[in-house]
């Protein structure tokens, strides 16, 4: 009998699945014990036979949740082939199943990315939004799946779907390598993507994250770099550059020394993607160990940034915070009140005082605030975060009290005049709430200085060379970070 089931499923045969189950009322159900998970909707789904599904779900519906030995669900299976009417019947028992895991946790919208099957990805879509966010057991989304198959109708469904739920920040999202999208992309040259992504208008410019690190540390620019094999590569480089990505850890390199990414897997397509990428394969094997070395050296060179700059930050934090305990005796106010007698009956004299000392405790409280935030972005990754917090906000609080206890005692006991001694503190707040404006404004009039060349070579990174005078030395400062020596 089970048998004959599996025949009239294979064939659609409703008549014969009606007499079946009229002899024997619990026979789906055996057979669904039997099967550890392998129904007889599995295969009238393969099968492509909807007056089949549909009859089957009116006896049973449950079956439309199992997942079979090989890691499909019915949906599943639809979703690969496409069929889009079995695929709304199924989804008639309820749109959880949008978000059942076969293989590797994928759901069935993987399985119709992946498959380049537009109108079931509709229907999935439609029926649960929040899918779109679902990912693999290698971590991958939706649209890594679409940009590694090179389906890109799929990628443009995909992201216009992020930009209608709110949902761009997913198109950042990284696999178990690190890889964003748009890493896939450009290493598996996709100009078509990466050009979308970038230079279509698909997203605000600011949404792509374009120098995003993978876990060896490489940007899609250096993903980019090997093998280079045509003028889709130079496009696909002045794109990404264009859009203001950079080398792994900020350094530009030579494309000669430009590394692979460590999983070549990774950046190949589906099915047919071997013979068109043996070529990466094999360059990637031959500059696996270089690049694992420059890698490295990227990782380096950040942490010593890093821990140069945690050792300026904190020796701002202690001369600001050493400031305060001793002021300059010339504008420390008077906690005997005895200004009078140090400035005579001069009021100017008295008031520029007071300017003077509003003007440091003001600036010496914003650079101590800035040098704390500086220490506490630098160290967000740091497994002794908490405890680091914890004494920050305590010296924190120590300098405002007692920086506050002074100002307050200065004073002549009127409220205006206490507004008026804490004026400066309020000052240091404002100013670092808008810090990012002031920096936008800083920069130009700070690259405007800079092209007067006051200091000459003065913080050359490179000693002159034997016989070469003012202007002759190509080893400047700024010609040092980008210059092709």
């Amino acid at each position: 009998m089970e048998r004959r089931l599996l025949e009239a499923a294979r064939k659609g045969n409703i008549h014969e699945l009606d007499d079946l189950i009229s002899s024997n009322e619990q026979i789906l159900e055996e057979m669904a014990l039997e099967g550890a998970g392998h129904t007889l909707l599995h295969v009238a789904c393969v099968g492509g036979h909807l007056d089949f599904v549909r009859e089957l779900l009116k006896h049973m519906p449950k079956l439309a949740g199992k997942v079979n030995p090989c890691g499909f669900s019915p949906l599943h299976i639809a979703a690969a082939r496409g069929d889009v009417e079995i695929a709304e019947e199924l989804l008639e028992v309820g749109t959880h199943l949008c978000s059942v895991k076969g293989r590797e946790r994928r759901i069935p919208l993987h399985d119709a990315v992946e498959n380049g099957e537009i109108n079931v990805m509709k229907v999935l879509l439609s029926k649960s939004p929040e899918s779109v966010e679902e990912t693999t057991a290698r971590e991958e989304t939706a649209l890594h799946l679409a940009v590694k198959n090179n389906r890109f109708e799929a990628v443009v469904m995909l992201v216009e779907h992020l930009k209608q739920h709110k949902k761009e920040q997913v198109i950042n999202w990284k696999d178990h390598k690190g890889n964003t999208a748009l890493h896939l992309a450009a290493a598996g040259k996709n100009f078509e993507v990466v050009n979308f992504l970038l230079c279509g208008h698909a997203v605000e410019s600011e949404v792509v994250e374009v120098s995003a690190l993978n876990d060896c540390g490489l940007t899609p620019l250096d993903v980019s770099t090997l093998p280079q094999r045509g003028a889709r590569d130079k496009e696909i480089r002045e794109i990404l550059t264009r859009a203001g990505a950079v080398r792994g850890g900020g350094t530009l390199s030579s494309p000669s020394s430009g590394p692979v990414l460590g999983d070549d897997d990774d950046m190949e397509g589906g099915k047919g993607h071997q013979s068109d990428r043996e070529v990466d394969t094999k360059a990637g094997q031959l500059l696996s160990r270089s690049t694992s070395k420059n890698s490295n050296k990227r990782k380096e060179s950040l942490g010593e940034i890093r821990n140069d700059l945690l050792v300026v930050a904190a020796l701002l934090a202690s001369a600001t915070y050493q400031s305060v305990l001793q002021p300059p005796g010339s504008i420390k106010p008077d906690k005997d009140g005895n200004d009078e007698e140090r400035i005579g009956e001069d009021e100017s004299v008295k008031y520029g005082v007071g300017l003077v000392y509003t003007l440091f405790l003001g600036g010496n409280t914003f650079g101590f605030l800035m040098s704390v935030q500086l220490i506490i972005c630098l160290t967000k990754d740091l497994p002794v975060r908490q405890p680091l917090m914890l004494s920050l906000i305590g010296v924190v609080l120590t300098y405002f009290s007692f920086t506050l206890s002074l100002m307050i005692e200065s004073a002549d006991g009127s409220p205006t005049d206490i507004v008026l001694h804490v004026l400066p503190l309020m000052i240091a707040v404002f100013l670092l709430l808008i810090q990012r404006m002031l920096a936008a404004v800083m920069a130009p009039i700070l690259e405007w200085l800079f092209n007067f060349h006051l200091l000459g070579k003065m913080y050359s990174l490179f000693p002159y060379k034997n016989g070469e005078k003012n202007g002759s030395n190509p080893h400047t400062l700024n010609e040092g970070k980008g210059g092709d020596n």
